[in-house]
C-alpha cells in the first residue's frame, strides 16, 4: 500500500507521516465547474476550496489521485 511505502521512507530518515493527501484534488472539477463557482463570487470559491482541502485526505480522493503528497515531520 502507498501509505506503507511512504511511512518506510520517512522512518528511514527519522520522520513520521502526519498526513497523506491527493495532490491534484482540484482536478476533480472541470473548467466549466470552476467557472460556475467563480461566477457565484469569491466567498463561494473559498468555500469550494475549503471543501476540496478537507476532502483531500478522503480514501476515495486518494484512489483517483495521480500523485500523493506525504506531509511528515522529523522526529527528534
Amino acid at each position: 500500500m502507498a501509505w506503507d511505502k511512504g511511512e518506510q521512507v520517512l522512518t528511514t530518515i527519522g520522520g513520521r507521516i502526519l498526513e497523506l493527501i491527493g495532490s491534484n484534488v482540484g482536478a476533480i472539477l472541470s473548467n466549466e465547474n470552476w467557472d460556475y463557482w467563480r461566477n457565484k463570487g469569491e466567498q463561494e470559491v473559498k468555500n469550494v476550496l475549503k471543501l476540496l482541502i478537507d476532502k483531500s485526505t478522503d480514501p476515495y480522493i486518494l484512489g483517483i489521485s495521480s500523485h500523493l503528497l506525504y506531509i511528515g515531520r522529523k522526529v527528534n
